[in-house]
């Protein structure tokens, strides 16, 4: 099999994602100082680190793989804009799937959005740069090929809080989501199911609807 060149990350995406973090990052803590806030989990800042199982489905020029089976580590962090609007990060730090002789390595980094549709339950959905690399495993063609380039998610996320304080805390947050990377040599699409361990920080109490007694205690 001959070796596909990697085409370059497009650099407008890669400026976007940039832009788009900084101005989430300035904007974003001004904007929730001026609402008060019943108190409640999914409050604050979020950092999450889980494990996911993975099934991917490759194509390369005229040739389609089967499924593949594998695993991946996944980071999120990030910050609710408003009660059910957040902004942030999701990172694949390293994912690999084998099957047919054939191993596919995956990855990437994608700005996120999420939306609270019921009770700690969000629609995830990403874009960003992914990178997707295939390679032979059966030891008679060691040739690597593969695609880096724009990458979409679309998930569900549920926090499951095991903490009981007044605002953030602690929570076990399953996740299903499907990512896709095309490219011209290659492509895939990936399935992901898996649990997170989270940490919400909260909100300090004078940005909570508290009684005058409470808002300003220590």
């Amino acid at each position: 099999m001959r070796v596909s060149k990697r085409p370059r990350a497009p650099r407008p995406l890669l400026v976007a994602l940039v832009l788009a973090t900084v101005s989430w990052t300035a904007m974003a803590g001004p904007a929730r100082a001026q609402l008060l806030e019943a108190p409640r989990g999914r409050q604050g800042y979020y950092f999450g680190l889980g494990y996911q199982l993975a099934l991917s489905q490759a194509w390369e020029d005229h040739e389609s793989w089967h499924v593949w089976p594998g695993a991946t580590l996944s980071l999120r962090l990030g910050q609710l804009i408003t009660r059910r609007f957040g902004l942030g990060l999701q990172i694949i730090p390293g994912g690999r799937t084998r099957g047919q002789g054939q191993s596919a390595a995956f990855g990437g980094l994608e700005l996120e959005a999420q939306w609270e549709v019921a009770h700690d339950l969000a629609i995830t959905a990403g874009v960003g740069i992914d990178v997707v690399s295939l390679s032979s495993t059966n030891g008679r063609d060691k040739t690597t090929r593969g695609t880096v380039g724009s990458g979409y998610a679309l998930g569900l996320a549920y926090d499951w809080f095991f903490t009981h304080r007044l605002t953030g805390g602690w929570a076990a947050t399953p996740i299903a989501q499907v990512r896709f990377v095309p490219g011209n040599t290659a492509a895939a699409l990936i399935g992901l199911v898996g649990v997170q361990l989270s940490y919400w920080t909260g909100l300090p109490r004078n940005q909570l609807d508290l009684p005058p007694g409470e808002a300003f205690r220590k």
